[in-house]
C-alpha cells in the first residue's frame, strides 16, 4: 500500500474508536466558500486564456509520469478507465510505474503502444526511482539505486530520483532527472489537513463537498514544492538533469461504507480492503442508512484521486517531433520539457528559450555566454514570473511575457505564478537552459 493508503486506513481506523474531535477550521482551502471562489477562478482563467502557437522546431505533447494501475498491487485501475481519464484531462502519454511483482515482467506485460490517440509507455518504481528501460529488468530488492540506474542506462533507459524527500542526499551519476513536484510528498507535510481527517464529522462534510467539486478539493493539496526545487537548483549546477512532475496517480484513497449482516457497517478503503466493522447505528449521526439497506448496500463513499483529477492535476508537457516513443526519450533525455499544474489553467503554449541574435536555443540546451544573449518566455496568461539562477530569484516580472538580457553564466529556469482565489500559487515550472563561461 502506498503512504497515503496505509495513513488513510490509520485513520479510518480512529474515528470510529476514539471520540476526540479537531476543528476543521484548520483547513482553509476545503471550505466550500474556498472550494467555490477556486472554480469560479479556474472558469475565468479558461475564458482569458489565449492560445499560443509554438514559433519553435517541436510540437507539444502533455505527458503524465508516475502512474499505476492494477499490475500494481496497491491499485485496482483497469486500463480503459485511465484512458478515459487521460482523455478528459487532455493527457496525449502515460509513462506508467508499476510496483514489480514475480507474478509479471512490469516491461513485457505492462501498458505499452497507442491506443485511443494515447501513447502508453512501460516501467517501474523500484529502487527509489522512476524506471523506464528498454527491455526488462530484474534485479534482487537488495540492489541499491545507483546500480539499478546505471543498469538501465547502460541499456538506453531513463531513470528519475522519486520521492525526493526520502533522499535529498542521493546523487546518482548520470540519472535521467529527477521528480521535482510529488503530490503525495506534499501531503505529507500538511499537518492541518491530517489534524482534520480525525474528525469523523468533518470527513463526511468533505465527502459532499469533494463529490461536488471534485478537481477543486484534490487540488487544495497543491503547493509550492521548495525543499525539491532547492535540491533539484544544487543538482542542475553538477550537470543537466530532467525536471518532471509526479502524478503518483493510482486511484486508490478514499472510503466506502457498507451494510453487513447484523445490523453492522462495514468499512473498506478504495482497494475494497476491510479497515474494521462497526455497529450501524454509531453511523447514523454522521449521514442517513435506509431503513430497508440491506446487506452489501453501499451507504457512503468517498474517493480523493479519482485518475481523472490527478491526472489532470499536473503534467510534464514534452517539446518533441512527432508522438513516438523515441521523441519521447529525446525531449526527456535533453531537458526539454516543463510542468504545468493544470487544475489550474491550460499550460500549453508556455515557452521559454534563449535567442543569440537570429538563433533559438530550446528550454534544456547549453550554450556559451555571448554579448547578444536573452531568455524570453511567455505563456497564455499573464502571470508573476520569477527567474531563477542557480537556485536564487534574481528577476521577477509581471504580464504574459518577459525579455531579459544575461550577462553571467548559470543555470536558468523560470517559474510562472497566478493568483487564484485570494492565494498566489505556482503555474508553471521550467526546465533550466544552460549558460557556460565564454
Amino acid at each position: 500500500m502506498t503512504f497515503l493508503s496505509r495513513f488513510f486506513s490509520g485513520i479510518l481506523a480512529l474515528l470510529f474508536v476514539s471520540g476526540s474531535l479537531v476543528s476543521a477550521d484548520a483547513l482553509s482551502r476545503m471550505t466550500e466558500e474556498k472550494l467555490k471562489a477556486v472554480r469560479e477562478a479556474t472558469s475565468e482563467f479558461a475564458k482569458s486564456r489565449k492560445e499560443i502557437p509554438r514559433s519553435g522546431p517541436y510540437t507539444e505533447y502533455r505527458a503524465n509520469l508516475h502512474v499505476h494501475s492494477a499490475f500494481s498491487h496497491d491499485s485496482r485501475g483497469k486500463i480503459e478507465d485511465i484512458l478515459a481519464a487521460a482523455k478528459r484531462a487532455g493527457t496525449q502519454i502515460l509513462l506508467f510505474t508499476e510496483h514489480p511483482a514475480p507474478h509479471y515482467d512490469f516491461y513485457k506485460d505492462g501498458h505499452q503502444g497507442s491506443r485511443d490517440g494515447i501513447l502508453m509507455i512501460p516501467g517501474a518504481e523500484m529502487s527509489g526511482m522512476l524506471v523506464y528501460p528498454q527491455e526488462s529488468v530484474k534485479v534482487s530488492g537488495s540492489v541499491g539505486t545507483i546500480d539499478v540506474s546505471n543498469l538501465v542506462r547502460r541499456k538506453g533507459g531513463l531513470t528519475f530520483l522519486a520521492h525526493l524527500e526520502e533522499r535529498m542526499k542521493l546523487d546518482v551519476p548520470d540519472i535521467t532527472g529527477v521528480e521535482i513536484y510529488n503530490i503525495h510528498a506534499i501531503f505529507k507535510e500538511q499537518k492541518k489537513l491530517i489534524s482534520s481527517m480525525k474528525n469523523p464529522l468533518w470527513l463526511v462534510k468533505t465527502g459532499a463537498l469533494i463529490n461536488k467539486y471534485p478537481q477543486e478539493a484534490y487540488s487544495a493539496l497543491h503547493d509550492y514544492p521548495a525543499n525539491y526545487l532547492a535540491r533539484y537548483d544544487e543538482l542542475c549546477q553538477r550537470r543537466p538533469h530532467t525536471g518532471v512532475s509526479a502524478n503518483d496517480a493510482h486511484q486508490n484513497i478514499g472510503l466506502r461504507v457498507k451494510m453487513a449482516e447484523g445490523n453492522k457497517a462495514r468499512i473498506e478503503d478504495a482497494l475494497g480492503e476491510k479497515v474494521l466493522e462497526v455497529d450501524a447505528g454509531i453511523l447514523g449521526a454522521l449521514f442517513p442508512i435506509p431503513k430497508d439497506a440491506k446487506s452489501g448496500t453501499e451507504i457512503f463513499r468517498m474517493q480523493l484521486d479519482p485518475y481523472e483529477n490527478a491526472l489532470k492535476h499536473a503534467a510534464t508537457h514534452l517539446l518533441m517531433k512527432d508522438q513516438s516513443k523515441e521523441a519521447v526519450w529525446e525531449a526527456l533525455e535533453k531537458g526539454r520539457a516543463f510542468v504545468g499544474f493544470d487544475w489550474m489553467a491550460d499550460s500549453r503554449g508556455f515557452d521559454l528559450y534563449l535567442q543569440e541574435e537570429n538563433k533559438r536555443f530550446e528550454i534544456g540546451e547549453k550554450i556559451p555566454l555571448t554579448k547578444n544573449l536573452s531568455l524570453k518566455g511567455m505563456a497564455p496568461l499573464p502571470g508573476h514570473w520569477k527567474i531563477i539562477r542557480n537556485g536564487k530569484t534574481i528577476k521577477e516580472f509581471d504580464g504574459p511575457n518577459f525579455v531579459m538580457d544575461l550577462d553571467q553564466p548559470g543555470v536558468y529556469r523560470a517559474e510562472v505564478w497566478l493568483d487564484i482565489a485570494g492565494e498566489r500559487r505556482v503555474w508553471i515550472l521550467s526546465n533550466p537552459v544552460y549558460i557556460s563561461e565564454n
